[in-house]
């Protein structure tokens, strides 16, 4: 009997050994890896749509892998890329208070940020908080937040060759994944020891949810972006590039959304003494606003996620925190799983005590 419990202690450490090595070497991965695993899972349904057209596995994980990757991956990496270097370029000058002397989103942003300090002071003597809120103050707040986006955006172009070495893991990975989708979910049928009911149930569930993100939040992101740009290029507010890029980082961020990026600019303008291309770009933030709350829902509806707003935006915001630029995605993609399978798991953990539980009473 004491010979039988050390080989059971000495398999249960091999385990535990032989898994925390594997976590550890594939840890500097765990990005591409979540990247990988969304990605497959979104793509999966059209797997199976060409499998039926009499494609093998292998040739639509292929079809599907290289147009993923040349239709939306590569494109998606150099425009974050390029987007965050022009979003510290600007965030070096506004935060340095160089001298801005062009025209464009440059000059507009130092005219009306003094603008602004002068603005909240003057008000701030009316209910007596002018010892706190003095011109200078104000403007060190401004430049604290410019600061923590310039690290935040400053981190991301760092770590720019190794993104690029990301992007070829999560490319291989998401081939392996999509061609091996049964072998993997047999491992975690087998680690779990969930009936092929469950499983099915914990699989749709994922896919789901991983499509949802990608397709709600992008697609409506995208829309709302283009719409603000478009607004400020006409009245000439800012660089349509550098805008759409802004707005559509915010877009991903639930509660957030990219109507702000519009009440923004308008505050701005209304502080210049634009007073016509603030009133437009109030209505254009409320259009957009409409578009976040009619369409985005639409499109979620076929992830079916249960996740509260409040919940998801704390999720990106953690992520963002913990991974910097990629964890705007992935906190909402681990807060959307844990919210939806969590409960299916707690749920089968109260079958399992229940069966023990009974069985125990049979023997007795």
């Amino acid at each position: 009997m004491a010979k039988k419990s050390e080989q059971k202690v000495a398999r249960v450490l091999y385990l535990i050994v032989l898994a925390f090595s594997f976590l550890v070497l594939i840890s500097p991965f765990s990005i591409p890896l979540i990247f990988a695993g969304s990605v497959s899972l979104t793509l999966f349904p059209l797997v199976l749509k060409l499998e039926g057209m009499g494609l093998s596995r292998k040739k639509s994980a292929a079809v599907l892998t290289i147009l993923f990757t040349i239709l939306i991956s590569i494109p998606i990496s150099f425009f974050l890329a390029k987007g965050t270097i022009t979003v510290i370029a600007q965030l070096e000058k506004v935060n340095f208070n160089e001298a801005l002397r062009d025209q464009g989103m440059k000059g507009f942003v130092s005219d009306a940020r003094h603008d602004l300090v002068l603005f909240v002071h003057k008000n701030a003597e009316k209910f007596n908080l002018e010892d706190f809120l003095t011109p200078k103050k104000v403007d060190s707040y401004f430049n604290m937040v410019t600061t923590f986006l310039l690290k935040f955006f400053q981190s991301f172009v760092a770590s720019l060759p190794v993104v690029f070495l990301f992007l070829l893991v999560m490319v291989l990975c998401t081939y392996s994944l999509l061609k091996s989708a049964h072998s993997v979910r047999l491992f975690f049928q087998k680690i779990f020891g969930f009936s092929d009911e469950v499983m099915n149930e914990l699989v749709n569930i994922t896919i789901r949810d991983a499509r949802a993100v990608y397709v709600s939040n992008i697609a409506t992101g995208g829309i709302q972006s283009l719409i603000v740009a478009v607004a400020a290029a006409v009245l000439n507010i800012g660089s349509f590039f550098l805008i759409f890029f802004v707005t559509l980082i915010l877009s991903f961020i639930p509660v957030v959304g990219a109507a702000p990026v519009a009440f923004v600019m308008a505050g701005l303008s209304y502080f210049k003494g634009q007073t016509s291309s603030a009133i437009v770009l109030v209505v254009v933030g409320v259009f957009t606003g409409l578009v976040d709350n009619v369409l985005r829902p639409w499109l979620a509806s076929i992830g079916e996620s249960k996740i509260p707003p409040m919940s998801a935006f704390i999720c990106v915001l953690g992520g963002a925190l913990w991974l910097g630029f990629p964890g705007l995605f992935i906190g909402l993609l681990i807060g959307t799983f844990a919210y939806d399978t969590l409960p299916v798991f707690w749920r089968e953990i109260g079958r399992s005590d229940q069966s023990y539980v009974e069985e125990i009473s049979r023997e007795t």
